[in-house]
């Protein structure tokens, strides 16, 4: 029972399943909750939020078995937001001249890519997770920053989730979304700039990602790099693992996001490490997922923050939950982050201030 839960909570927008298939599958979620966010210093918001508990999105997947051991595969994922009923901005070229503003209209900015697999493993080509992606999303009791969780990005937000243009390959035992046993993850991007200009380099990626996982503990580590004219080259490192307890899902994550110059918007700094300690606490029907982080960053004024966010997650089913969210975060010196992530962050405090926060939510899958 409690390893379903953390499945379900790690993996929930799975949604309709992603087991091999010969059909086309819709599949999403919607997820709303009303919020109190307060930065000291710069005062309080009420709203609603979109993702509090799950990124909302939509889309469209399906697998072809081709014989002889061979399959493929498609996904389409659009994110939205619910309050508002717009699209989510893409990215074309991995770059911040990329960017995809399409007015509200809905673009596949989640995943775009189609596959082809055998018993050597898996290519895929298209809009993915960059390899880093991954144990900052499977250690992190609020997945990559859902809700009140996640850590400060350093330098670049245009590849550290996902990257354009991609090409990745999957050792054996990987499925879209989990592996199993001894795996690996390669991914190559490409910028697309004609060559022999000063940006012919730019929106490159290169990632890595290498692990071990069976049903009841994993752990990985991963690293994926970005050519950026303004930082030179963006860099994010990410590690960890998780362990089934019984009453718990125990899960450790640790890295680095570091800029090859120092950027003048982050106090000049050009290495911010973090590590954080989490856990699914089980609880009938539902769990509790907790997570401590601590993050700094090497500017002047060695800057440096801590984050403790908790709440509850109950399922009405298996597709609908509701929940609630507690955070509470303490910044140092020049740092001034706000209690959530994204454009829902609510009011940033004063630099060296503190910021908390709660919300109550509704999240269904499809």
């Amino acid at each position: 029972m409690h390893a379903r839960i953390a499945a379900a909570a790690c993996t929930a927008f799975l949604a309709a399943g992603a087991s091999a298939q010969s059909s086309v599958t819709v599949f999403g979620a919607i997820d709303l909750a009303i919020a109190h966010y307060k930065g000291e210093g710069t005062g309080s918001k009420t709203h609603l939020v979109p993702g509090g508990n799950q990124n909302n999105r939509i889309g469209v997947r399906g697998r072809e078995d081709l014989g002889g051991g061979l399959y493929a595969w498609f996904e389409l994922e659009a994110g939205y937001s619910p309050d508002t009923g717009t699209g989510l901005n893409s990215n074309n070229n991995n770059q911040e001249t990329g960017l995809v503003n399409t007015g509200g209209a809905l673009t596949f900015n989640r995943r775009s890519l189609v596959a082809i697999g055998g018993g050597w493993g898996e290519l895929r080509f298209g809009r993915d997770y960059v390899p880093s992606f991954w144990p900052l999303y499977i250690y992190d009791p609020f997945r990559t920053g859902v809700g009140f969780g996640g850590v400060t990005i350093l330098g670049s937000t245009v590849t550290n989730l996902r990257a354009s243009n991609s090409i990745g390959y999957f050792t054996p035992g990987c499925d879209p979304y989990l592996c199993r046993g001894l795996f690996a993850q390669v991914m190559i991007a490409f910028g697309e700039n004609p060559s022999g200009t000063p940006q012919e380099d730019n929106g490159k990626v290169a990632g890595l990602r290498v692990g071990y996982a069976t049903p009841t503990w994993e752990a990985s580590i991963a690293q994926s790099r970005t050519r950026n004219d303004t930082v030179r080259e963006f860099t994010q490192t990410s590690g960890g693992g998780a362990v089934e307890a019984g009453f718990a899902r125990l899960m450790v994550l640790a890295g680095e996001n570091r800029t090859g110059r120092p950027v003048a918007a982050l106090n000049n700094g050009t290495r911010a490490p973090f590590w954080q300690l989490g856990a699914l606490v089980y609880a009938g029907a539902g769990y509790v997922p907790i997570a401590y982080t601590r993050v700094s960053r090497n500017d002047p004024q060695d800057s440096h923050a801590t984050k403790l966010a908790f709440g509850y997650v109950y399922n009405l089913s298996k597709r609908t939950a509701l929940y609630t969210t507690y955070a509470h975060i303490e910044n140092r010196n020049a740092l001034a982050l706000p209690v959530n992530v994204g454009a829902d962050a609510g009011p940033a405090p004063l630099p060296g201030r503190s910021a908390s926060g709660w919300d109550v939510g509704v999240r269904h899958t499809f």
